[in-house]
């Protein structure tokens, strides 16, 4: 298959192209390339966002501990930094943990917990985080060297609650399936 043919069989799968060269004539990044690709990564990110709304698993609300959230916050925050060498944890981590639970904390109740969807989850920790000037600093290279993705950060806490969630109904089941003499009942 020839590079045009790959293309064309991409663009059906509504890949979309930057046709902006990434370098200026004196060797600097573009600036109408990074507006291209800034509104190519946005719309990913819709995209990806619409299909996690039209998904039960991510729309439908279930049980969940604000410690869950605040917990893979602050795991993805390490898990995803570039140079650790340099900079083992975002600098103002601990004070966005702590901002983190304080703002979401009086959204659950006396037992620590709410119902809230995967998408709820995402769209609460946009809300709190985004307009963070710490958490956006993140993304500077002056104030943390390599790269460090806003958008995935947020996105792999809510599929590590999904993950969890995935491996509470396997046990469940099992459980129930193992301790059908005694009667069924909800697992654990």
């Amino acid at each position: 298959m020839t590079r045009d043919e790959q293309r064309k069989e991409l663009e059906k799968l509504g890949v979309t192209f930057i046709e902006t060269p990434m370098l200026t004539d004196d060797g600097f990044v573009s600036p109408v390339f990074e507006a291209e690709l800034f509104a190519a990564i946005n719309g990913a990110w819709d995209d990806a966002t619409r299909r996690c709304e039209e998904d039960p698993e991510w729309s439908t609300p279930r049980w969940t501990h604000w410690r869950e959230v605040v917990g893979y916050f602050a795991h993805w925050a390490v898990r995803q930094i570039e140079c650790h060498d340099k900079t083992p944890f975002p600098p103002g981590l601990e004070k966005m943990v702590g901002y983190l639970a304080a703002c979401i904390r009086p959204r659950f109740d006396k037992q620590t917990m709410a119902l809230l969807s995967l998408v709820d989850i995402e769209r609460m920790l946009m809300e709190v985080l985004w307009p963070m000037e710490t958490f956006q600093s993140w993304n500077d290279r002056e104030v943390l060297p390599g790269w460090l993705d806003l958008h995935a950060l947020l996105r792999n806490v809510c599929c590590s609650i999904r993950n969890e969630r995935r491996e509470f109904d396997r046990f469940n089941a099992r459980f129930d399936a193992e301790n059908a003499e005694y009667g069924f009942g909800e697992g654990i």
